[in-house]
């Protein structure tokens, strides 16, 4: 990652950041990028469903995986809009799996800002370029010399809309946990009204056994966003506490210290 601003000529200067002080954004996701995740999961689901309900033909648990996966799919669609499907589908993809914002590179972030603005001046740092919105937004209030209810006012804003984000995307993981549930248990009273038998076979608890697998699948995806969220909580705070903690006094190593204190230990590496 560079930090690039304009100096007084206009002119472009630019200081190649090392890349452990790089704040890792995964949030852009190709749509292409998300076909792989949904194979996995279908195969870990057959995996498991075969493994649980003693099943030894993969044939055999093709059908039901359709059903469940299919039928989930539909009362999605019908539940959400596009947009917010495709942004919740990304997220676990770029959250879920890669994980958010470390603090750690946060911290590093805002120490190179510290640095740039003792030897730039606060007009320097306005003209910072970042692939983190966030530490784009806290250098412009540091350029323009914020003032500390400003600051406070832009973290508040910034932790309600991440906090509605991950509630948007949450409920839709939530939503089909519950019908991937509910569409086993139907596609297994329904094969089991269609045998006709008293005796509960492996073919009818089949299509159950597969949204209770995609279930526990949806609720590990559920965990890693849960994690990410909290990291990204986190990240946003200190990167807003370090822009106060900048205008008050621009050392930089009291700076780490008071930033350190922000992140809780289950978060420190």
């Amino acid at each position: 990652m560079n930090f690039s601003y304009f100096n007084e000529n206009n002119h472009i200067v630019s200081h190649p950041v090392p890349d452990n002080l790089q704040v890792s954004k995964h949030d852009s996701v190709e749509m292409w990028q998300l076909i792989p995740l949904v194979l996995a999961a279908m195969l870990l689901t057959i995996g498991l469903a075969m493994f649980m309900s003693g099943t030894q033909h993969p044939v055999e648990i093709i059908q039901p995986v359709i059903v469940v996966f299919g039928g989930t799919l539909a009362a999605l669609l019908v539940t959400f809009p596009t947009t917010q499907l495709t942004q919740s589908l990304k997220m676990a993809l770029s959250r879920g799996l890669r994980g958010g914002t470390a603090p750690a590179e946060m911290i590093r972030a805002m120490m190179k800002v510290c640095d740039l603005s003792r030897r730039d001046g606060l007009l320097g740092v306005a003209e910072i370029r970042s692939n983190s919105d966030e530490v784009e937004e806290v250098c412009h209030l540091i350029g323009d010399a914020a003032t500390e209810s400003q600051i406070q006012y832009s973290l508040e804003r910034r932790l309600t809309g991440e906090r509605l984000f991950h509630q948007m995307v949450c409920d839709v993981f939530i939503f089909a946990i519950g019908y991937s549930l509910l569409m086993g248990l139907l596609a297994s009273i329904a094969s089991y009204v269609a045998h006709g038998s008293e005796a509960v076979t492996g073919a009818v608890i089949l299509p159950v056994v597969c949204g209770g697998c995609l279930s526990i699948l949806m609720l590990v995806l559920l965990g890693r966003l849960r994690s990410a969220h909290l990291r990204e909580m986190v990240a946003v705070e200190i990167a807003y506490r370090g822009a106060t903690i900048i205008l008050e006094d621009n050392n930089v190593q009291r700076l780490r210290n008071r930033l350190s204190g922000i992140v809780p230990d289950g978060l420190r590496h």
